[in-house]
Order: C-alpha cells, then structure tokens, then sequence
C-alpha cells in the first residue's frame, strides 16, 4: 500500500475517534454534570457541608437523562438540515471546520464557567443546557461532514472512519476509568477529571481542523471530492502542443473502479466506462490521421478551458444526484443502521445496567462519608460500559477485512438474530436476577452487543456507500443520509429505552 493511502487511512481513523469524543466526554463525567451547579458556584473545598443544595433536584438527579434528550433531539433535527440542497451545496471542509469549532466551543463553556464559581444555580443550568445543544448539532454537523468526505472515496477509508468511531468509545471509557482511579474521591478530584477531559475533547477538535486542512495535499482526495481541487466526476486530461505524440495517460473518473473495488463492481464499471464510450465514441480519425482519445471524464482542451459539451453532462449529472435517488438505491442498509442502533441504545446502557448485580447501591455523588467527604463513585458500571466500547471497537476492526464480510443479503438477518440473542439474556437478568446472580450477565452481554453493533454497523456503512449503483456526486449524498439513520436509530431507541425505565422498570 502506497504510503499516501496509508497516510489517508490513518488520517480517517483519527478523524473518527475525534468527530464524537466531545460527545463521549459529556456522558463520561457523570458524577461531575450532576453537581455541577455546586461546582460553577464554589470554586474549591472538600468540605461538601459548605456547598449549596438544589433547588431543581427533579433536574440534576435525572441529568443524564436530560443530557442526552438534549444532545440526541438537536442531533437528530439538525440531520434533516444537513440533507438540504444548500448545505450539500457547500464544501465538505467548511463543514467540518464548522462542526469542530463548534463542539470545540461546547466543550470549552462548562469548565470556563465553572473555573472562577460564583454563578448561580439557575445560570448552570442555562450553561449545562446550551452546552449540550450546541454539543449535539456540532456533533451531527461534524459527523455528517465526514461521512460526506469519506463516501466519496474507495470503501476502506470510510471503514478507518467507522472503526476510530469505536475507538472513540473505548479511549473516553479507559480514560475515565483511569482518571477515578488515580484522582481523589473528592469535590476538587471530580472537579479536576472533568477538565482533563474536556481538554482533551479540545484538543481533539484542533487536531480535526489541522487534518481538514491538509488533506488538501492529498492527489487521492482532490481526484475523488471536487471540493478539494480536481473534479470528482473525472480528471482533467490537457493535451498541450509539445504533447500531441505522448499518449493519452490514464484518467481517474467516476466510472474508473475504485481502488479496493470487488470483481463485480469492476465488471459494471468497465461496462458503464465501455457504453459512455461508444455513446460519445471512443477515438476519432482526425485529419492528420493522428486518433484523439477520448475519455469519459471531464476534459479540457488544449487552451485549457472545459468543452461545453461536457460542462452540460456534468450539469445533467448534478441535477440528477438527489436525496431520493440515493435512498432508492440503498434503503435496505439504511434500514438495516437504524434498525441495528435501536437495538442497542434500547439496551444500553440503561436496561443493560438494571440487569447488573448490585452489592451496593452508591454511584458517587454527595452521599456523604462522616458528612463531610465525597463518596466514591461506583467502579463496575465504567467497567461494563468499557466492555460494551472493547467490543464495539472489536467489531469495526473485523469490518477492515473484507474477507470477513457478511454477503450484503444476510446483513438484515444479522440485526434480527442479534436482537433476540441480546434481549433475552438482558430480560432474563431484569425479570428473574436469580438465573445469574453476578455481574458476568451484562459483561457478557454488552461484550457481545458492542462486537455485533460494530460489526454490523460498519458493514451496512461499508455496502451504502460503496453501492455500484451510485455515482459519485451519489456517494457524497450517501454519507448523510447514513448518518440520519444512525442518528434516527439512536433517538428512538433512546425514547423506548427511557419509557421501558420510567414505566416498566
């Protein structure tokens, strides 16, 4: 592998963990969030009898809750923007820079506001609230962005961008565990591990945008995204005077197959490239008797300026590139992404967590020790949460290797059998504990859950995007509407996974 492609690969797995640990980074400090007026209005003490109490305890006891209604609903309405033809209109690095100067900013305003204290309980929670809804639609800005770039290019870098997305999980889920562990169980120790990981989501967005911008060096993503340089439905082809006895070089365009391409999807884009060309006619006898070849991407002639009949096919092909189009021809993996991610957020974390055995019932927090101390946070949910992230990132790996792919026809199978072999197992700990009277039942079952959601999720991702059947103004339109099924799995599984809690459990 050329180091360019290895250059981009690694440059779409970092971009992948980074596009959601902002949003990892809010779920990740839960005692933090729901203290955090008391953080925003003392600056320091370890003596939790001198901190003042909540007036809206209905609110701070059910934060994360709160947090991620408030995160998940604009992430899921602003993806309905995202497909508009004006937003598919602008360049995919605008996009990106958008969404991470953004969640750059989200991730900044709970520390800042909470380093000096003084601020009252009603102010944190306007900032609380405000830093979640940004924290969101930066979120689904980015991430969309993102899908939109990498589904424009060969199948295996949007693979490297789904398998950093569980890495994502994973690095925020050993990070948190590491910082409790090390740091004290108190007001200060809390207060100082929800700023390391909001700097570290900081961080992260810089180094997003520094990556967005060099990616325009790439010769791979200027010849597959028009918005970097070179037009992304062909190569330009000039022909200069001292080049007319050279022949013609070989043109990347949109009918080329891509570079990790399988035998079928070779075959029908050589046969595609062959009827383009005998339409336009593949070489022509010119006077001279010298052929001109002809390709079926964008050419220019030798003043270098585009022939007009391609600027009209060109238009013909923009005009034809829709929504609806891409949706007609991938609906089955989009149902399948969000049929798989409501399985999961059904489960998890909530139902999954009320089928752990618990030998305590402490979670951290202001149950005081001898009344004055701050009580240490509960160990093993972080770890069941890290082994749900272990398998996720398990299952995105496996995806890297397409001899482990699943036949495309099998993958609705998939999400039907792993829900029935997650559920029951999950319902057998809630209803009857009895049956496994030990915290090995959602350690198992989260291993397993994560494994196949990464497994299958970046599989219906991989056979989206990298339809035969689209083009590649299609392949670009194909990332977002990906992402508004992972995000409308996402949100209707967390409401029904919310309701069973509120209501059944």
């Amino acid at each position: 592998m050329p180091l360019e492609e290895i250059l981009l690969y690694a440059a779409g797995a970092v971009l992948g963990l980074c596009c959601l640990f902002v949003y990892n980074s809010f779920l990740s400090s839960p005692s933090y969030m729901e203290h955090y007026f008391q953080f925003a209005a003392v600056k320091y003490t370890d003596d939790v009898r001198t901190l003042p109490q909540a007036m809206n305890k209905p609110f701070w006891s059910k934060i994360s809750t709160w947090m991620t209604v408030l995160m998940i609903l604009p992430m899921f309405l602003l993806q309905f923007v995202m497909l508009t033809p004006w937003v598919l209109r602008q360049k995919v690095q605008y996009r990106i820079i958008t969404g991470a100067v953004f969640s750059l900013v989200a991730a900044l305003l709970l520390p800042v506001c909470a380093a000096g204290g003084g601020v009252s309980e009603r102010s944190s929670m306007a900032v609380l609230i405000i830093s979640c809804i940004v924290a969101g639609g930066a979120t689904t800005v980015l991430q969309s962005a993102l899908f939109a770039l990498f589904g424009s290019l060969p199948t295996k870098y949007i693979t490297a961008l789904v398998m950093g997305g569980g890495f994502s999980g994973s690095v925020s889920s050993v990070l948190r565990i590491i910082i409790t562990v090390a740091l004290p169980s108190t007001f200060s120790g809390v207060k100082t591990g929800a700023v390391i990981f909001f700097s570290i989501g900081i961080a992260l967005m810089v180094v997003v945008i520094a990556i967005t911008v060099l990616l325009r060096f790439s010769p791979l993503v200027r010849t597959y995204c028009k918005d970097y340089g070179r037009s992304c439905h062909g190569a330009f082809c000039v022909q200069g005077e001292g080049e007319k006895s050279q022949p013609p070089q070989e043109c990347v365009c949109a009918t080329a197959p891509r570079l990790d391409s399988t035998p079928t999807q070779e075959r029908m884009a050589e046969n595609g490239a062959e009827k383009m060309g005998i339409a336009m006619g593949a070489a022509q006898n010119l006077d001279d008797g010298e052929p001109q070849a002809y390709t079926t991407g964008k050419c220019e002639n030798a003043a270098g300026s585009p022939l007009s009949w391609q600027d009209n096919d060109a238009n013909v092909v923009e005009a034809e590139a829709s929504v609806f189009a891409v949706v007609r021809k991938i609906w089955l993996m989009l149902v399948c992404l969000a049929a798989s991610m409501f399985t999961t957020l059904v489960l998890f974390p909530g139902i999954g967590l009320s089928a752990m055995y618990k030998e305590s019932n402490a979670t951290g927090g202001l149950t005081p020790a001898k009344d004055t101390a701050w009580s240490k946070e509960a160990i093993m949910p972080m770890v069941v949460i890290l082994m749900f992230n272990v398998g996720d990132t398990i299952g995105r790996l496996i995806v890297n290797f397409q001899k482990l792919w699943c036949p495309q026809r099998f993958v609705p199978v998939l999400v039907v059998v792993r829900a029935i072999v997650c559920v029951i197992p999950l319902a057998l700990g809630i209803c009857t504990p009895r049956v496994i009277n030990s915290n090995v039942n959602p350690i198992v079952v989260f291993l397993l859950l994560g494994s196949t959601n990464g497994y299958l999720l970046g599989l219906a991702i991989a056979y989206g995007s990298g339809d035969p059947r689209l083009t590649t103004k299609e392949r670009e339109i194909a990332g977002p509407c990906i992402c508004f099924a992972i995000l409308g799995g996402i949100t209707f599984g967390s409401v029904v996974s919310l309701l069973v809690l509120t209501l059944a459990l």
